[in-house]
């Protein structure tokens, strides 16, 4: 079976935000980093699928994120702006190969990969983290929750993605 079909698509989402509400959000590395793998997602989602129903999907998720964590809409805010912003993401890591119809993430170097992941959370964290904040003075600490939760977000998502990645040799 594909697995870019909606209802493995759907149920990896489900999948996700419940890893993130009751196992990721409770973990503070260092009592201040908690990682967020649900950005996964953003890897995960299909390449060429239709772009509304990726923003429907990152909107949903989001917002299901914020009910159960009760975080004012920062993570739809963030997941909606990931979301539109993914194919630019996407082109800047995998060039142009990204523009084909046969193009699939788990078919690229592993580098590339990595990147687009790493890069994905960096993003991702530097908004939830401003909107946060919500205060230019605090750029440093901003800063800091950055850099600390996206290494702890990326190492656990390459650890998540490796257990549930099914290699075909």
């Amino acid at each position: 079976m594909n697995k870019d079909y909606p209802i493995f698509v759907s149920l990896r989402i489900f999948a996700l935000v419940l890893a993130q509400v009751f196992i990721c959000s409770k973990l503070h590395f260092f009592g201040f980093v908690s990682p967020m793998i649900y950005v996964i997602f953003l890897y995960l989602y299909p390449t060429h699928r239709d772009r509304h129903l990726l923003l429907t999907a990152g909107f949903v998720t989001g917002l299901i994120l914020d009910i159960f964590l009760d975080s004012l809409a920062l993570h739809t805010i963030c997941l909606t702006i990931m979301c539109y912003i993914r194919p630019r993401i996407m082109r800047f890591t995998f060039g142009l190969n990204f523009e084909q119809k046969t193009f699939r993430i788990h078919k690229t170097p592993t580098q590339q990969r990595f990147t687009f992941l790493y890069l994905s959370i960096l993003i991702h964290h530097f908004i939830y983290f401003s909107l946060e904040a919500l205060d230019p003075s605090m750029f440093v600490w901003i800063l800091k929750k950055v850099l600390w939760t996206s290494v702890a977000s990326f190492v656990l998502s390459v650890l998540v993605l490796a257990l549930f990645s099914s290699k075909k040799s």
